[in-house]
């Protein structure tokens, strides 16, 4: 369901290709600047190889939200995960983008949508995400507990490897 100041436009949601690593790259390359990280890869062709093989492995799905002109305007990622607390496998958003113009636009519905589809096909039992910060995406936080998510807690990284 749509907000009061929202519209919707028809969007073509399927899962990527291996032909479509460039556009994958571009549209997590923006999500990250918007979020304030440096991207993981700075080098556009590294980025776009690196997707390449990222979407030939198993465990991990990209799909794609195009317009009418076959432009990307959104993606979603999930991997697959597996843990006790879960009781078994689960999906894991990875990355989940819509660009600023098509926001409120069904978009990225659309994309939720086919993300739990595809996750009722695998026998998933559960999507969990990790959001951006409530404080400074409050829309974004919104929209999650609009579809039905709820706070489990925090999450933590450690990259530190080399020292």
């Amino acid at each position: 369901m749509l907000g009061r100041n929202e519209m919707s436009i028809a969007v073509t949601i399927r899962e990527a290709l291996l032909g479509d690593s460039e556009t994958i790259s571009r549209l997590t390359r923006e999500l990250f600047l918007e979020l304030g990280h440096t991207p993981p890869i700075a080098d556009l062709k590294q980025s776009a190889q690196f997707c390449k093989e990222i979407v030939e492995k198993d465990g991990y799905c990209v799909f794609l939200a195009l317009c009418s002109e076959g432009s990307a305007k959104g993606i979603i990622t999930l991997s697959e995960a597996i843990s006790i607390y879960a009781g078994g496998r689960f999906a894991v958003i990875r990355e989940f983008y819509v660009v600023p113009e098509m926001r409120s636009m069904g978009v990225g519905k659309a994309l939720w949508q086919k993300a739990k589809e595809f996750s009722r096909s695998k026998g998933w039992k559960r999507i969990e995400v990790t959001p951006p910060s409530k404080e400074e995406h409050m829309r974004t936080y919104r929209f999650y507990t609009r579809e039905g998510f709820r706070k489990i807690g925090p999450r933590l990284k450690y990259e530190n490897f080399h020292g």
